[in-house]
């Protein structure tokens, strides 16, 4: 799901996911350049929802990503994610992605690029991406401002999200986040339930559901839709 620009891969990615998924190495007051870290995840959903848009369903993905901490405090991590809308229309996409993340206070930072490369339809982008974060209590309150400089356009997002305890090996996850395109046109509004399931120390299991409300101009073009995933992701 690429609602990952800065939920949970939101930090889930610059999907994401927003918003990176920047996994720290090592812990530790000495950092070197062998203290690596990497995930590995692979993921089904059943509508590729980006921005308030539906770009395709029944979305295939896969993600690779490694970190490194460059220095105390200062986290470097790059990756790829690949995605498959094997229906609805959709067509391949690869972004390449990297970021910085480090803390001022009680807020994280987060400073990044993704290239959008699409083998199929062509109109590769640059976007470069600013995100932070922070919490409330027992809420995860994130702020993501986006520029794609081919596109010239800009994008803002707003989210908040909590996660609970159900047993030692399964969470509830609990985020909504509001989109705004170029700062004049609301895209959506979107809630997601996940229950992160730990497998292993290394592999864990996120099933989820979510509902994406257009705004503004987006209801012309798009409808209210129920979307659900699943992902596997193993860390080495």
């Amino acid at each position: 799901m690429k609602i990952r620009q800065i939920i949970a891969k939101t930090l889930k990615l610059l999907g994401c996911t927003t918003i990176l998924a920047l996994v720290p190495a090592f812990a530790g007051e000495q950092s070197t350049a062998e203290e690596i870290g990497a995930e590995v995840s692979v993921g089904y959903d059943t509508d590729y929802v980006f921005r308030g848009t539906l770009l395709g369903e029944d979305l295939l993905w896969s993600d690779v990503n490694v970190s490194t901490t460059l220095s105390d405090g200062l986290d470097l991590g790059v990756g790829v994610w690949y995605a498959n809308p094997t229906g609805g229309g959709g067509g391949d996409e690869l972004d390449i992605y990297a970021g910085l993340t480090t803390a001022l206070g009680d807020m994280s930072v987060d400073l990044g690029g993704t290239y959008y490369y699409y083998p199929v339809d062509g109109g590769n982008t640059l976007e470069f991406g600013l995100g932070l974060g922070t919490s409330a209590g027992p809420v995860d309150l994130s702020l993501g401002i986006y520029y794609d400089i081919d596109l010239e356009s800009a994008y803002y997002e707003v989210g908040a999200s909590t996660s609970f305890d159900l047993t030692d090996t399964m969470a509830v996850d609990v985020g909504a986040n509001i989109g705004d395109a170029d700062g004049d046109t609301l895209t959506a509004l979107t809630f997601t339930v996940g229950i992160p399931i730990t497998l292993t120390d290394t592999a864990s299991l996120s099933p989820y559901l979510g509902v994406m409300i257009p705004l503004d101009d987006f209801e012309d073009t798009t409808d209210d839709t129920i979307f659900s995933g699943l992902s596997l992701t193993v860390g080495f």
